[in-house]
């Protein structure tokens, strides 16, 4: 599909991907260009802002995307339903563990305390729906809130592992280790 009749959201996806891909610090003008099919100009056309902006509003598209996968989650009936839907949406996402983390690369780029609060409110909205479905599952607050911690750390961690190994079972096992213990 030529870069004029794409989607804002597809060019989001395609920023998104690039992000994930290269790095914030990574992506150059160019990369972006390239990946979205939109010229220099036209990228700064709908991002004024330059690349900075155009990471705000991936993270925003992020969020958008998150809440429909928890929203997603929180519709399904009992614990173990809510568990697999989540695990399946972060499998997903991730595309198994091949896909880099978009908030761990904004929050090792240089300008990550641009995106504080976007990256904060990210990881906390993550976290909630772990510790929903810990909750559901009859854990106390406590109990709930810990594991939904160790949860994202673990999958935080499997991706990055799984990136500087180039094993992505790392991520899968991880992603069973979890489904074993929510």
């Amino acid at each position: 599909m030529p870069a004029a009749l794409l989607e804002k959201d597809e060019v989001l996806e395609r920023l998104m991907r690039t992000f994930r891909d290269d790095g914030y610090d990574g992506a150059s003008l160019a990369q972006l260009s390239e990946r979205t099919g939109l010229g220099k100009s036209s990228l700064y056309h709908h991002f004024p802002g330059g690349k900075a902006e155009m990471a705000e509003q991936v993270l925003a598209h992020l969020d958008r995307t998150l809440e429909g996968l928890f929203a997603e989650v929180a519709s399904r009936k009992g614990a173990a339903a809510q568990r697999d839907a989540l695990l399946a949406g972060v499998q997903a996402f991730y595309e198994n563990g091949k896909r880099a983390c978009l908030l761990e690369r904004l929050a090792a780029s240089v300008d990550r305390e641009r995106f504080g609060r976007p990256l904060k409110n990210a990881f906390a909205a993550m976290q909630g729906a772990f510790e929903r479905v810990s909750l559901t599952a009859g854990a106390t607050a406590a109990q709930a809130r810990a594991s939904a911690e160790d949860a994202v750390v673990n999958i935080e961690g499997a991706l990055v592992v799984a990136a500087g190994t180039g094993d992505v079972r790392v991520f899968e096992r991880t992603i069973e280790r979890l489904r074993d213990r929510l």
